[in-house]
């Protein structure tokens, strides 16, 4: 199963499993036990911080999450969502809430183009029309004196529905646990836990405060926020641990999975079908709660199938459309600009590096053509590489320490090379290479037919010398091999095979007859020839130009 199933897999179970029963639960607990919503929502969070805690056991990630401003804001907006869903449930039944709260499909859509750059296709547009038509239906249906109460904490449900989802994809603390996943399997359940315990912590604190201040009025100043007794009432506070272990632990565990592998505007696409499946719950556990579903009308039962089919419409869609294959590279960035800017200069370095040609950039960086383009076509600047340092590293080893024509180690890399070789072995050798009967390549079938020489050589030497040994193209037509645990001896006898195999004639297209050039060769020798890199390059350069000052004498 691939990672986008799985992603498409875990928003389902979410929301026709532990989304669903919550709904009913959360109204039950409202309407029947006549629960505290804030006691109760907090008695459910730290139930729920608690079993994750447990489950994460001890690790990373633990002061990072607690420090991270988007543990907080998650916090913030879950808890302002879970108050506002609990006081709508005295006015709208479970299914009711689920539809209205459905506008937040269309805030999704819209908070995904506009803030991170994601640009929707037609059919998310086409099924976020439907969705939102059958939200008109059922806010339609609302009548009596709480009308407009109900528009406004729907549209305020729907807002902090959107905010927690994407502050949940763009979790880094969890993103960083989900790419830990192999080496340590609990990361998750650790971050989350400690999100929980940040959220139930802060809320717990702030509700004892407003209930201390209540109690110190002779009557409450706003009716419906926790008293004291609250804190005492039985029914808030095991109801609420009980959701929180067996419902909002693994709702949260899926929800951040899911939005973060599918993104939040397709998650709040699962969330359509919360209508069916709240609605199924309520009608099975009917005879157990006793809650009357009476109020569904008609047009309930018509906005339902407008928002399902519009939940379908872009669902499917999702699941037959063709992957780009940029997305297994590219993640959106919007908080982490750092990670954008040095990806976006790596990626510029590179095509200037190629002289603009976007395929040699690609490859040099292991990824397809199409990421390359992606980034040239990202005006917003919110587009980075999902694993920067294997991008890094073959920027380094392609890029940074390469020759653009050949893609032989830079004069700087092959410096490097050789100081290090001093440290690492007690004696090695290079060879000074320039290229004879070169310049009438050029001269006679243009630097591009010298070009593919150049680069031939290049194949050639990297063919005589596959390991243990350092290959640069110093500029122009000279070359220069690093052999490690080569004495004086062992480099001649490599050398005169060098030049039997740079001799060989070489074949290019669209030239008939087959052209030879040869090779001059000086030789040096660490530490008899020189005790750093600058002398061991001068005299093996003045090894060099004294053969092919020879061969001009003899010719």
């Amino acid at each position: 199963m691939t990672k986008q199933a799985v992603g498409w897999l875990h928003g389902f179970i979410s929301v026709f499993i532990f989304l669903g029963i919550n709904q009913v639960v959360s109204r039950y607990a409202s309407v029947v036990l006549e629960v505290n919503p804030v006691v109760y929502s907090c008695a459910a969070f730290s139930s729920c911080a608690l079993i994750l805690l447990m489950l994460g056991g001890s690790g990373t990630l633990a002061k990072e999450t607690m420090r991270s401003i988007d543990t907080w804001t998650y916090g913030i907006v879950l808890m302002l969502s879970y108050i506002i869903g609990m006081i709508l449930y005295a006015y709208v039944t479970s299914t009711e809430l689920t539809m209205l709260q459905k506008i937040s499909v269309g805030m999704s859509l819209f908070g995904s183009w506009f803030f991170i750059g994601r640009a929707p296709d037609r059919y998310q547009i086409i099924g976020t029309i439907i969705i939102t038509v059958g939200v008109l239906v059922v806010a339609a249906d609302i009548e009596g004196p709480n009308r407009g109460l109900i528009y406004f904490l729907s549209i305020l449900y729907g807002l902090a529905q959107v905010a927690r989802v994407f502050v949940a994809e763009l979790h880094r603390p969890h993103a960083k646990a989900a790419s830990l996943i192999a080496s340590d399997p609990r990361a998750r359940a650790r971050v989350i836990g400690f999100v929980m315990l940040v959220v139930s912590s802060l809320f717990l604190v702030l509700a004892a405060l407003v209930a201390f201040a209540q109690e110190s009025n002779s009557e409450p100043f706003i009716h419906g926020l926790p008293m004291l007794e609250d804190f005492m009432h039985p029914a808030s506070i095991l109801s609420g641990m009980l959701v929180g272990i067996l419902l909002i632990a693994p709702l949260r565990l899926l929800e951040f999975s899911s939005s973060n592998i599918i993104k939040a505007e397709n998650f709040m696409v699962i969330l359509t079908f919360m209508t069916v499946a709240t609605f199924f719950w309520e009608w099975v556990t009917r005879p157990i709660t006793g809650l009357s579903i009476d109020a569904i009308s008609h047009n309930d039962i018509i906005a339902a199938i407008f928002i399902t089919a519009g939940g379908l419409l872009i669902s499917l869609t999702r699941s037959i459309k063709k992957r780009s294959a940029w997305e297994d590279y590219i993640i959106y960035s919007v908080q982490n600009l750092q990670l954008v800017e040095d990806s976006r200069e790596i990626v510029a370095n590179t095509i200037e590096h190629f002289n603009g040609d976007i395929k040699k950039a690609a490859s040099a960086l292991g990824v397809p053509s199409s990421v390359v383009s992606a980034f040239l076509e990202d005006s917003e600047k919110v587009i980075a590489f999902k694993e920067l340092p294997t991008i890094a590293r073959n920027y380094r080893k392609n890029v940074a320490s390469a020759d653009s024509l050949t893609g032989l180690a830079n004069r700087a890399a092959f410096l490097t090379a050789l100081k290090s070789a001093s440290y690492e072995v007690e004696t090695f050798s290079i060879l000074y290479l320039d290229l004879d009967k070169f310049k009438p390549v050029n001269d006679t079938y243009g630097h591009e037919a010298g070009d593919k020489i150049l680069q031939g050589v290049a194949d050639r030497l990297r063919k005589t010398f596959p390991t243990r040994s350092a290959i640069t193209r110093m500029g122009g037509d000279e070359y220069c091999v690093l052999l490690l645990d080569a004495n004086k001896k062992l480099a001649t006898n490599d050398a005169e095979k060098l030049k039997a195999i740079i001799a060989k004639p070489f074949k290019l297209d669209g030239i008939k007859q087959p052209i030879t050039i040869g090779a001059s060769i000086g030789i040096a020798t660490y530490p008899e020839d020189g005790n750093n890199a600058e002398e061991l390059l001068s005299s093996a350069d003045s090894g060099m130009y004294g053969v092919k000052h020879s061969k001009d004498i003899q010719s």
